[in-house]
């Protein structure tokens, strides 16, 4: 058996996180959680860490250290708040009682720089959320950077409007400065971009009755966790199919034969403007005359993503 990879997963917990938190724990013949470091973002801090424990519980496998991270962007007061997508709760209105483990004491970005040092080039971090916990571990530790084995991003979009605005992707406007400093920092990093949870990669109503029809703890608690996404979807889009974005992009992660037409390019984040700041730009043709700064994910097979994925929450 080849050794086990390593991973950090950063998240800023709603429904679509928690998918994705159960499907790494349940990969145990691919990578070992080292921890779940977490952020504000889809909700105030305190609720995204309390559904980011509860996830980890409903895994059934094992418990990962969590840590409390950064409670507000870099440069702005503003806490976004997405309860009409993921319920008040951020879980689909399931109102579970919290966890009664206690979460670790050292601030996430503190973590982040004390496992990726202590293991130089072995640990993998996937971001599912704005990315100013990694942000600010890199700015704190300048030889962070070289040392991280790779940095998985869900962010932007690659030829779609976006999910915080017409231009802008969610996890990178909602904390741009943020996005920048690890856009540019010397290391490994490939993008699955948004806008790759649409057409076949839908979740159908279909896929959640196999889920609820599991057996398995988690199938059900991914089920019931996402009933308001579902609903936002029908509501926004008038179907019944729904994006796990944060899911496609563990999956990209755990099993990398899942994305397609994957290419490097040169990569800035917008930070002036008004409707355009947090826009991820994308130069695929060199058409600026810079070296790529990052690899692209645009696509993800949707069966092989769909095979991947529901046998980890089934199985």
């Amino acid at each position: 058996m080849s050794e086990l990879r390593r991973l950090i997963v950063d998240t800023d917990t709603g429904s679509d996180d928690c998918w994705a938190i159960i499907e790494a724990l349940r990969a145990a013949d691919v990578v070992r959680v080292e921890a779940v470091t977490v952020v504000c973002g889809n909700f105030p801090l305190d609720l995204c860490v309390k559904n980011a424990m509860l996830a980890i519980e409903a895994a059934g496998t094992y418990l990962p250290p969590v840590y409390r991270g950064m409670e507000r962007p870099m440069l702005e007061a503003k806490i976004f708040q997405a309860d009409f997508v993921h319920g008040s709760d951020g879980l689909g209105e399931m109102h579970l009682p919290p966890s009664a483990r206690p979460v670790e004491s050292a601030f996430a970005p503190d973590a982040i720089i004390d496992l990726v040092m202590a293991n130089p080039g072995e640990i993998e971090i996937a971001t599912i959320g704005p990315l100013t916990n990694v942000a600010m571990a890199l700015l704190k530790e300048p030889r962070l950077a070289k040392n991280i084995k790779k940095l998985w991003i869900l962010g932007g979009t690659a030829g779609a409007q976006g999910n915080l605005s017409p231009a802008v992707e969610y996890n990178v406007g909602t904390d741009p400065e943020a996005a920048s400093i690890v856009l540019n920092a010397e290391t490994d990093k490939l993008f699955v971009t948004w806008d790759t949870a649409r057409g076949d990669t839908e979740i159908t109503p279909e896929d959640v009755a196999r889920l609820l029809r599991s057996g398995t703890e988690a199938g059900r608690f991914c089920a019931l966790c996402t009933r308001s996404l579902q609903q936002y979807y029908r509501r926004l889009y008038g179907k019944d199919s729904f994006g796990v974005v944060d899911s496609m992009l563990l999956t990209a992660a755990l099993y990398p034969e899942v994305m397609e037409d994957v290419y490097t390019a040169n990569c800035a984040v917008e930070l002036q403007g008004g409707e355009t700041r947090g826009y991820l730009r994308i130069d695929r043709y060199g058409r600026l005359k810079k070296e790529p700064n990052a690899a692209i994910c645009p696509r993800i097979n949707a069966a092989a993503y769909k095979e991947r994925l529901f046998s980890l929450l089934c199985g």
